[in-house]
């Protein structure tokens, strides 16, 4: 497919490809990158430091490269450039263009807007399936801290070989906790996972419940009873995401299996690339908001095994403070200037988070 560009970011995305279609010596498996997110919570604190309203993952918080570029240096790691597919938001491109990166993904597909994160993660797989129906995805977020990478990338193989072998779960990598954090979703993992011939299998719990943002008192009792952070890191066959899709959000995904259908008439020649973007324009015209955790993974816990990561240090960058405490465990510090607890965007960020 060639590049494209198109000028009205509100309507159409901006999409940049060197994908091809795999051949059968290529192993189907495709990451995801997940960079929709605006950012709201660290907005006040970039805002002061850049003078400008650029999202987090875009920021490079140590060192010279950003959150994004780390996140694809990460995935290209263990996979091939050209099965590597990023999601944008709308008007992010501007920060793509600062300079050439070092493993640009095969995708880049730009939101015509943000409609949550359901849409973000299955507008890139319909993407994929066009291109590979046997696909297995893992999608990874953009804006998390984690460390050591090599050892992370370890697990993100060990999750495709578990989802590759039960094709009909998805697995999620589990962080271990260190703290009662009442602003991540947790993971309730049973001890042990039972397969269909009643075999105990090592590695994958299976997920019981989750349970987004607890207060203090049960975040405690998670903590205690050895619950797991929910990094949303998640492997799966795409057709298997696809189908609990269809069950959990059929209105949304009716719209997305039209646009499936249209990506696959183009692919094979029947249909004008030009309706690839018209097509896509329809689905997002008036689609409902709809969020991954909230409305998908929250109704599928028996469709679900959970990776325990041992070793791997893992923190979502939400705000300012986790940046410097994470920073400062490893030695370092951020660009940005941690001094002082009364910073000049404390105040904003606490007045942001009251008016949610």
């Amino acid at each position: 497919m060639a590049t494209r560009t198109d000028d009205s970011l509100n309507s159409r995305p901006f999409i940049t490809t060197t994908m091809c279609p795999p051949t059968r010596h290529v192993l189907s498996r495709w990451g995801i990158v997940l960079a929709g997110g605006e950012g709201i919570r660290m907005r006040p604190m970039i805002g002061y430091w850049l003078g400008e309203n650029r999202p987090k993952q875009y920021c490079a918080f140590v060192g010279t490269r950003s959150m994004f570029q780390h996140t694809i240096t990460r995935v290209r790691s263990v996979l091939s450039k050209d099965h590597v597919v990023a999601i944008i938001g709308s008007g992010h491109r501007k920060f793509l263009n600062e300079g050439a990166m070092e493993s640009p993904p095969g995708l880049i597909l730009e939101q015509p807007s943000n409609r949550g994160t359901a849409p973000g993660v299955f507008l890139p797989t319909a993407y994929v399936l066009a291109n590979d129906p046997e696909a297995t995805v893992t999608l990874l977020p953009s804006d998390h801290f984690v460390h050591p990478e090599d050892r992370f990338c370890d697990y993100i193989i060990h999750a495709f070989e578990l989802a590759e072998k039960y094709h009909d779960r998805i697995i999620l990598a589990g962080a271990i906790p260190d703290r009662a954090e009442t602003e991540y979703g947790w993971i309730d993992p049973g001890r042990a996972w039972t397969d269909r011939k009643g075999k105990l299998t090592p590695g994958p719990m299976q997920v019981l419940r989750f349970r987004e943002k607890p207060d203090v008192k049960e975040a405690r009792v998670l903590l205690r009873q050895g619950c797991l952070w929910n990094t949303m890191v998640i492997t799966v066959k795409a057709k298997t995401l696809w189908a609990l899709g269809r069950r959990c959000l059929p209105e949304m995904m009716y719209k997305f299996d039209a646009f499936l259908m249209v990506l696959h008439a183009v692919r094979q020649g029947r249909l004008d690339p030009g309706f690839e973007m018209s097509a896509l324009a329809s689905v997002y015209s008036d689609l409902e908001p709809a969020d991954l955790s909230r409305d998908l993974l929250q109704h599928v816990t028996g469709d679900s095994l959970v990776l325990r990561m041992e070793g791997v240090d893992w923190c979502d960058w939400g705000h300012p403070q986790r940046v410097t405490e994470t920073l400062a465990s490893l030695g370092r510090r951020p660009l940005f200037s941690p001094d002082g607890l009364e910073c000049p965007w404390e105040s904003a960020t606490l007045a942001n988070e009251s008016n949610k």
